[in-house]
């Protein structure tokens, strides 16, 4: 039935349908069967998309889902590497790098680490991978530094130069909702507990300047 509804349609059908939804001004109630056919089927095809806006609506729903489950997240976090920094990254693009060196003698350039990393997207993703897997593995999970923690959800972005970073949302295994932290926060001892917590797991460090 699906197939033979999308088979009725014409070009000026599908034409008129993107007008209206390029201007704002059609919605799923006021298009016919045949067009929702089409985009029902363009909507689960294009969930499997990454970057689509299908696939950015799934992703939205499992947080909502999450939310539902889980309740608030208690930390957005977001880790983006310096790959054209890192050694491993540039150890990862088959540099033939010393990475016990602490100050290699043969590091190339800014600009030739830059161009390796861009020339060996693969690679830098693997790097990518690898690192993010052994921060959660090794600082989120389990006895990390922010505490038990009883989920997450992360989804990676590339930036204009092609290189990756992570947004993740961490849910600490506490029982406190926002009205009860709201009004415990009141209360000066957790007030201090909870200012020794954050300055135990937030540094700042700028050395590297």
């Amino acid at each position: 039935k699906t197939a033979d509804q999308i088979a009725s349609l014409n070009a000026d059908d599908i034409k008129q349908v993107l007008n209206g939804i390029e201007k704002n001004k059609i919605n799923a109630s006021s298009r016919n069967p045949q067009v929702n056919a089409l985009l029902s089927q363009v909507k689960a095809v294009g969930g499997k998309v990454m970057g689509s806006a299908q696939s950015r609506s799934m992703l939205r729903n499992q947080i909502h889902g999450l939310i539902f489950n889980q309740g608030l997240p208690s930390i957005f976090l977001t880790i983006n590497p310096a790959d054209i920094n890192s050694r491993v990254a540039l150890y990862f693009a088959g540099i033939d790098l010393d990475l016990d060196a602490i100050i290699p003698s043969n590091l190339p350039s800014t600009y030739q680490r830059a161009e390796i990393i861009a020339s060996h997207p693969v690679s830098t993703a693997k790097f990518f991978h690898r690192l993010i897997t052994t921060v959660l593995e090794t600082m989120i999970l389990g006895e990390g530094v922010l505490g038990p923690v009883k989920g997450y959800y992360g989804t990676v972005e590339n930036q204009g130069r092609g290189s990756l970073h992570l947004h993740m949302l961490i849910w600490l295994d506490h029982k406190y909702t926002p009205s009860q932290l709201r009004e415990n926060i009141k209360d000066e001892q957790f007030r201090n507990n909870l200012r020794d917590y954050l300055e135990d797991i937030i540094s700042e460090d700028l050395d590297h300047l």
